[in-house]
């Protein structure tokens, strides 16, 4: 019995030091890296005096300092200066320090500069995507809360079937989790306001990122006086094959238009689009029949990046004094679209210009029906060079009538001259004849 109790003593002897150890031993920090992209000669994307290597860099310090305040987190950069550092080197000095997380900063531009809004690449296999895309969906509510507009979370592979982003793929052979944020684009009107007043509001993006991995992580700050313990990080499925993009156009793009209004041209415009393996992105219109197009706008997404609303009711202005082909194209979330049917808009015509367009075209139908002699007449006196050539402008059958009246009423008045004058002359050889006979 005392064997009994003396080793139940030890046993829990043990299991008390062994608790002391294990509270005492500090646990291992969380890594983070951050590689602000581009770098040296590599400049990025390069607008109105803005250029993408140097924004990257205010962001990325930005982000580290405010991480390095949270508890438990050791944060590196990629690089310190502007400098060339290759994308497999970045990611090898991530998996040499073994990152919990790689987060690589970025801004866009497109090739036409059409494209608007932010976005976030992920790995497209198994758990790097899975804790990728967890993590993307955080960043993007904090994002779209500044007010850009989610392009949403996508996958892109190369001709390979690997991952196309370079420090995507290189930082998954490193076993490191990693993204690839894109703010917005240097290149667009919409998001100019994102990143234009000054360099706080850079940093203020880079502090943004930094909450975003805080909840991600849920991590905590002493300083900041923030707990994101127990902050709801969404769980993502770890997909068993690659996620691959989608590279089909969208499955419906249809449209209904009233009437314009008479007065203003404006006009309702309804459309139905649909996307079954994404969602609808923009949408933009066109007024002849799809040759050339407005800008994109937004298409609404009431219940999240990646929802789509089924429909959507504009406004646009047509052009009154001409016919026009309405038609509207549909964007799904990885930039391919599919056009609508067309409606064709007769012109709308007060009716002040109406009769001067019915008056145009009586003048021209009577043109045609002139006698051939006339139109000869007028070919020879054209040829000739008169200026005072047949005035194919006549005029109407009122003037003519006024015209043929006034001659009649000259030669008449003639004719009674005439007949007086006549008269007179007679009278004036009788008396000659009578005064003859007298002498």
């Amino acid at each position: 019995m005392i064997y009994f109790i003396g080793a139940v003593l030890f046993l829990c002897t043990c299991v008390c030091l062994f608790s002391i150890t294990a509270v005492a031993r500090p646990e291992r920090p969380l890594v983070i890296v951050i590689d602000p992209g581009h770098g040296g000669e590599n400049e990025g994307a390069k607008y109105d005096g803005y250029m993408e290597k140097e924004m990257t860099m205010t962001v990325a310090r930005a982000m580290k300092e405010e991480l390095e305040k949270y508890d438990g987190v050791e944060v590196y950069l990629t690089r310190q200066g502007d400098e060339d550092v290759s994308i497999k080197d970045r990611a090898a000095f991530a998996g040499e320090r073994k990152a919990d997380f790689l987060f690589c900063l970025h801004f866009n531009s497109s090739v036409h500069h059409t494209l608007f809004g932010t976005e976030v690449w992920v790995p497209a296999d198994g758990t790097y995507y899975a804790k990728g895309y967890s993590f993307a969906q955080i960043e993007l509510d904090e994002l779209t809360g500044l007010g850009p507009y989610s392009r949403g979370i996508k996958t892109r592979l190369n001709d390979r079937g690997e991952n196309y982003y370079g420090i995507l793929r290189y930082s998954t052979y490193e076993k490191v989790p990693s993204v690839l944020i894109e703010h917005c684009h240097l290149d667009h009107e919409k998001d100019k306001r994102f990143y234009q007043q000054g360099e706080e509001q850079l940093k203020e993006l880079g502090r943004l990122d930094a909450l975003a991995a805080a909840k991600y992580f849920r991590l905590k700050s002493d300083i900041l006086g923030k707990d994101y313990s127990d902050y709801p990080v969404p769980e993502t499925d770890i997909p068993n094959e690659t996620v691959r993009p989608d590279k089909t156009e969208p499955d419906l793009c249809r449209i209904e238009a009233g009437s314009p209004d008479k007065s203003t041209g404006e006009m309702n415009v309804h459309i139905e689009a649909e996307d079954k393996d994404s969602y609808i992105l923009y949408y933009c219109y066109s007024f002849d029949g799809g040759n050339t197009y407005f800008p994109l706008e937004e298409w609404p997404r009431p219940e999240g990046w990646n929802r789509s609303s089924p429909s959507h009711d504009f406004q646009v202005t047509v052009p009154l004094d001409q016919e026009t082909e309405l038609r509207v194209a549909a964007y799904n979330g990885f930039d391919l679209f599919a056009e609508s049917n067309i409606i064709l808009i007769e012109p709308v015509i007060d009716e002040e210009t109406k009769a001067q367009k019915a008056y145009e075209e009586e003048l021209a139908k009577r043109h045609q029906e002139m006698p051939e002699r006339v139109l000869s007449e007028q070919s020879s006196e054209e040829e000739s060079g008169d200026e005072a050539s047949f005035d194919t402008d006549f005029v109407d059958e009122n003037e003519n009538r006024e015209n043929a009246v006034l001659a009649y009423g000259v030669i008449a008045a003639i004719t009674i001259c005439i007949i007086l004058l006549s008269f007179f002359m007679a009278k004036m050889i009788i008396s000659l004849l009578k005064g003859n006979k007298k002498q």
